[in-house]
This record gives C-alpha cells, structure tokens and sequence, in this order.
C-alpha cells in the first residue's frame, strides 16, 4: 500500500468517527432535549396545582368569613395565603424563562449539529417552522406516500398563535392570570380588613 492510498483510509476512517462522534453527541443532545421538555411540563404542573390550591384555600376562608364578626384574623390570614399564592406565580415565571432560556440553547446545539452532519432538509426535530408554512398548508413525506393537511386559518391555524404557542407564551398567560386572580381576591379582602 503506498502512502496516498494509506492516506486515504485514514481520511475515511477519521470521517468516519468524526460522523460516529457527531451523531453520538447529537443523540444524547435529543435526550438532555426531551428531559428538559418534561422537567419542564412537570415543574408547570405542580406550579399550575399550587397556585390552584392556595386560590381556592383562600376563596374557601373568605366564604366562611363572610358575615362574621370576629373575622379579621381570618381576613389577615388570608392576605398571608394571597402573597404567597402571588410568590408562587411569580416563581412559576422565572423558572419557567430559564428553562425555556437552556432549551433554546439546546436546540440551537441540536440544529448546528445537523447541519454538521450534512442531511439537508432532515431537522425535522428542532425546526419545526418549515413544516408549517401557510403557503404550502400540508406536510408531505420525503417519498411522497403520506400527505397530512393542516389549518391554515381561523384561530387554529398552525401558523398562527394556536400552532406557534409555546410553553413559555402558556405559562405566562397562565401564572398572569392567577397573579391578577389574587390581585382582585386582595382587593375584596382589604375592604374587610379598612
């Protein structure tokens, strides 16, 4: 073997671990991606139950409250519960914005590598917005067996505020209107408590 066929080889056999390395990298990338994403749906969870019960602990001492003479530690009491239920939203939207900070990093990992990998058109797990154009308003697969339509308008259009609405956009709207659900539960109650 001369030393250009022997550099050859060696030229495959790198490109081919390098290949090896990439996909390796990109598919524990997908699972650190796929945690995130349920850590994420969890966490939403259990905040959304929180916020949830300490609203409805509060309106249930406010009902028992009314009409009482001797409820304003019940009143106070209450106003404890609203702050913390307030504490809890607001802590609902920071940790949700710095997962939802990590994910787009990760994603935008996962999209570099598959342009490493050099598969055109095949990002089909971290860029989504090509699918979903409203020009085209089908999803079509590669060896055109499978044709899938989509709304393309209305409210559920998937180009649209319905189809691009993330997690983040969900949570905000969410923990917003809880906040401003125990902004108005302590309105009500402060005219109790002057």
């Amino acid at each position: 073997m001369d030393k250009v066929e022997a550099g050859n080889v060696m030229a495959d056999r790198g490109s081919s671990e390098s290949v090896y390395i990439t996909s390796n990298k990109y598919l524990s990338l997908i699972q650190v991606i796929q945690a995130m994403e349920n850590r994420l749906l969890w966490s939403e969870l259990a905040y959304l139950f929180l916020s949830i019960l300490v609203m409805f602990f509060s309106i249930g001492l406010l009902s028992y409250a009314t009409g009482r003479r001797d409820a304003r530690t019940i009143y106070v009491f209450v106003l404890f519960l609203i702050v913390i239920g307030e504490f809890i939203c607001v802590y609902w939207i920071i940790s949700s914005m710095k997962i939802q900070m990590k994910l787009r990093l990760r994603y935008f990992q996962a999209r570099f590598l598959e342009r490493k990998q050099n598969v055109h058109g095949e990002t089909f797990f971290t860029d989504e917005s090509s699918y979903f154009n409203p020009s085209v308003r089908y999803i079509e697969s590669p060896d055109k067996l499978e044709r899938v339509e989509y709304p393309s308008s209305g409210a559920i259009r998937m180009d649209g505020f319905a189809g691009i609405a993330k997690p983040r956009h969900l949570t905000w709207f969410m923990a917003s209107m809880l906040f401003f659900i125990y902004i108005m539960i302590m309105m009500w109650t402060m005219r109790f408590l002057i």
